[in-house]
């Protein structure tokens, strides 16, 4: 099959995707393809997701993905497996497997090069690989590229085709933003360019496609999020001036922002999670200094313990010790309304307060969905309360402390509520006195 023919079957929706990893980017992107009407093949090693997945079980929360994953599997557009035979019978690979850092803070690619084995047991002569997992400056071809060349003795562009197209979504918006979002393609040539290009339009076919070096493509991705991650680290550290200023972050940045275009000030918070904590190393791997984003990493990641002792502060005031206080923390995601906990300054918190001998209990409508706890069950017995994420099921804490008639230490990373509103001694993270 030449290159025409890939282009030709792609155009005519005549062939057979496969996705290894069918975590929380590679499942979302898998059956948004199959309910395009595109074969979908989901590969994994991780035999509990995948017996979950083909019994039309969501393993994670994530909006619409159980109503996608029902229809796409029962239209049999959809498959997921741990055979990686099946990479025979497809012609496009999209590689989605986690990257994270190992403990010296280096791209661990483990996954990736497992991947990569799984690819070359079989035939890749024409087929179209697509590198979408996170990866430093230079991975596409740097890395990927000649180890595929070595272990099948076929050139990439020529014999292959192989590009890189990094994912951009978020999580709590996955499905919608695969299909709205512009997608950045990086091929090794022209034309695995433009095989890559027509792949992500099928999720949309006016979907904005910009086409750039791998290098290029890496490197933007890698931006975006340290971009947001810088600027969180300065909203939160204008939220630890503010504090020290008796004033009210929240309150300026809303003025500031208002009608001045030149202003998208976030508000400070709990900042966190597995893209954005990350990427910075990613993005400097090989800078001899690269202080500017190590030194927000640091900040953001420090906020959990400048809470511990706002907390203790408190505590003091009412002549009471952390260590024999009962400390409810509300939230253990990385962020509002998914279930994803990974390197999330909410589980920090809990860890920092069991750290401290204090008795700690947690309540996450998203993480442990089916739990028999309640809001109210978590917080009638609490010494403080730390609401550590903004999940939109926190807003009835107020009308529940009033029932219970309880007045707890109230700390609140977000500032979702007036002070007015809480019963009891409530701080907010970004506020004075």
């Amino acid at each position: 099959m030449s290159y025409l023919e890939l282009l030709h079957k792609i155009i005519e929706n005549k062939f057979t995707l496969g996705v290894i990893g069918i975590g929380r980017v590679g499942l979302p992107l898998s059956v948004t393809f199959a309910q395009k009407g595109i074969n979908v093949i989901g590969f994994d090693i991780n035999d509990e997701l995948i017996k979950k997945v083909n019994s039309l079980t969501a393993p994670f929360f994530e909006p619409n993905l159980d109503i996608y994953l029902k229809e796409t599997m029962k239209s049999n557009k959809f498959s997921a497996t741990n055979d990686y035979s099946l990479l025979k019978n497809v012609d496009v690979i999209i590689i989605t497997v986690g990257t994270p850092l190992n403990e010296h803070f280096v791209p661990d690619y483990s996954q990736l090069f497992s991947a990569l084995d799984k690819i070359v047991q079989y035939p890749i002569k024409n087929k179209l690989i697509i590198l979408r997992s996170t990866s430093s400056p230079g991975t596409l071809e740097n890395i990927v590229k000649p180890y595929l060349e070595k272990k099948t003795n076929l050139k990439a562009g020529e014999d292959f085709y192989l590009a890189v197209c990094p994912e951009r979504i978020v999580e709590g918006k996955a499905i919608e933003e695969l299909q709205i979002l512009p997608e950045i393609i990086g091929g090794v040539t022209e034309t695995c360019s433009k095989l890559a290009s027509e792949i992500f339009r099928k999720l949309n076919s006016n979907k904005k496609i910009f086409v750039t070096t791998p290098k290029a493509a890496e490197l933007g991705k890698l931006f975006t999020n340290v971009y947001r991650y810088v600027n969180f680290a300065l909203a939160n550290e204008f939220g630890l001036i503010a504090e020290e200023h008796g004033e009210d972050a929240h309150e300026i940045i809303r003025i500031v922002n208002e009608d001045y275009n030149r202003c998208r000030i976030p508000t400070p918070g709990l900042t966190g999670g597995p893209c954005l904590s990350k990427d910075g190393y990613f993005l400097t791997q090989h800078m001899p200094f690269p202080e500017f984003i190590q030194m927000a990493s640091k900040l953001n990641e420090n906020i959990p313990n400048h809470i511990i002792k706002k907390l203790k502060k408190e505590l003091e005031r009412e002549g009471k010790i952390l260590t024999l206080c009962k400390v409810a923390v509300l939230g253990l995601a990385y962020k509002s309304g998914i279930d994803d906990t990974r390197l999330s300054p909410a589980v920090k918190i809990a860890d920092l307060l069991k750290d401290e001998g204090c008795e700690v209990k947690t309540y996450d409508p998203y993480v442990y969905p089916d739990s028999s706890n309640s809001l109210s069950d978590v917080v009638r017995d609490a010494d403080a309360i730390i609401i550590a994420v903004n999940h939109p099921e926190f807003k009835d804490l107020p009308s529940i402390l009033n029932v219970l008639n309880k007045e707890p230490i109230v700390i609140d990373c977000w500032k979702m509520f007036d002070e007015k509103e809480i019963k009891g001694r409530y701080i907010a993270f970004g506020k004075g006195k």
